[in-house]
């Protein structure tokens, strides 16, 4: 077939410029060197350069935008993801807690701190006055609670815990507490939302309460066994103090979950314990012999810290409390009147042992030596009512733990 005058019957090579023209429309005219792209005349074409510059100012702004990203509000190091959430919209909890926590699920404080640690403390703090308002703690019941129970193997270190914790310091360590992902505003302040679930937490309440429950049941049981009537005393006076704590438990359950309280409420009944509490105390009578309190004053204290463990004085009581007591003046400052007071006496029971005991020797200085007297009365009367009371309770705790 004849080729007509412009026909292309064969493809020639390239020539040295087209390859090239070529290679640079093949990669991204940034990716290589310029001398590749180069032309024979060493001269880059006007639309070629001005195509290179493009690529060189959207790498360059590419750049920029990520370090923009990478670095804080302020142009500085991104804080870690734990110390702060700017460049992020607040949540929703912020401004209406019910929206993330329902109170039908959850019961939730918001607290805010300088740091995430004090915006913890801040909303744990929060939830524990919702406990304080509601729950009366008496630190002396829960230290005793802790005493009887501490050596039986069915409670958990952290059954036990849960009794000393809540309700007796702001920046409370709740059974099953959570908080959640902090979150920092524009200002720097962190917020956080502390929160219990209702249904776990009051789960582990539950199973605590009847363990208290058995106690009580097993402390009273025991109690009926015994002989004599201040060891009686001594393990009803136990279920007692066990008593008070499931009672509490229960006062705090009413604030997670109600409807969990109220089936506690029908299983817990003391009556039957208070009733042998006084039957045994009204047998526990005392008389007070103490040597040296002509004015019967230390006999009076005596009494008043007695009267506070349900012990009843009577002149033939099967207890009794003997030792002296001695109030002299002594000269140490001649600008003052100083008295020094000896108190040594003790609780004795049906047989004879001494179980409980209190010794103190101090001074006390004033203007007058009536007012130094006064000072020491007063001064007894509070070591009495610490100190001879804590010794008895002591005695008593020993008898139901075998201590």
């Amino acid at each position: 077939m004849k080729a007509g005058k412009n026909a292309i019957t064969k493809t020639e090579p390239q020539e040295p410029r087209a390859k090239a023209r070529a290679a640079c429309t093949a990669r991204p005219v940034c990716a290589g060197f310029f001398g590749d792209c180069l032309p024979a005349g060493g001269r880059l074409p006007a639309a070629l350069l001005a195509g290179l510059l493009v690529c060189l100012l959207a790498g360059c702004g590419t750049t920029g935008s990520a370090a923009a990203r990478a670095s804080g509000p302020n142009g500085g190091s991104p804080p870690p993801a734990s110390a702060g959430s700017w460049g992020r919209s607040s949540p929703g909890w912020l401004s209406d807690l019910e929206s993330d926590f329902p109170s039908a699920q959850y019961l939730a404080a918001v607290g805010s701190g300088d740091s995430r640690r004090g915006a913890e403390d801040d909303a744990a703090g929060a939830l524990a006055r919702l406990f304080t308002v509601n729950v009366k703690v008496d630190a002396l019941s829960q230290k005793r609670y802790a005493e009887l129970v501490k050596s039986d193997t069915t409670y958990t270190e952290s059954e036990i815990a849960i009794s000393q914790t809540v309700g007796t310091q702001a920046n409370e360590q709740f059974v099953n507490l959570r908080f959640s992902d902090p979150y920092t505003d524009e200002r720097g302040v962190t917020h956080v939302v502390a929160y219990l679930e209702r249904e776990p937490t009051a789960a582990i309440y539950r199973t605590l309460i009847q363990k208290d429950l058995a106690k009580i049941e097993d402390f009273k049981s025991r109690g009926g066994a015994r002989k004599e009537v201040l060891q009686r005393y001594a393990f009803y006076d136990a279920a007692r103090s066990v008593g008070l704590n499931a009672e509490r438990l229960i006062a705090q359950l009413r604030i997670i979950h109600p409807a969990a309280a109220r089936l506690m409420e029908a299983q817990f009944d003391m009556t039957h314990v208070n009733e042998a509490i006084d039957r045994e105390a009204a047998k526990m009578t005392y008389l007070v012999a103490i040597t040296g309190d002509n004015d019967g004053r230390i006999g009076g204290l005596v009494r008043k810290c007695m009267d506070s463990l349900s012990l009843s004085f009577h002149q033939r009581g099967p207890l009794m409390v003997k030792g002296s007591w001695n109030i002299e003046p002594v000269t140490l400052n001649p600008q003052f009147k100083s008295v020094r007071w000896t108190a040594d006496f003790s609780l004795y029971d049906e047989a004879g042992r001494a179980i409980a005991t209190f010794v103190k020797q101090t001074r006390e200085n004033a203007i007058s030596d009536a007012e130094a007297r006064g000072f020491a009365y007063r001064e007894a009367e509070k070591a009495i009512s610490r100190d001879f009371a804590g010794s008895i309770r002591a005695y008593l705790t020993r008898v139901v733990t075998g201590g």
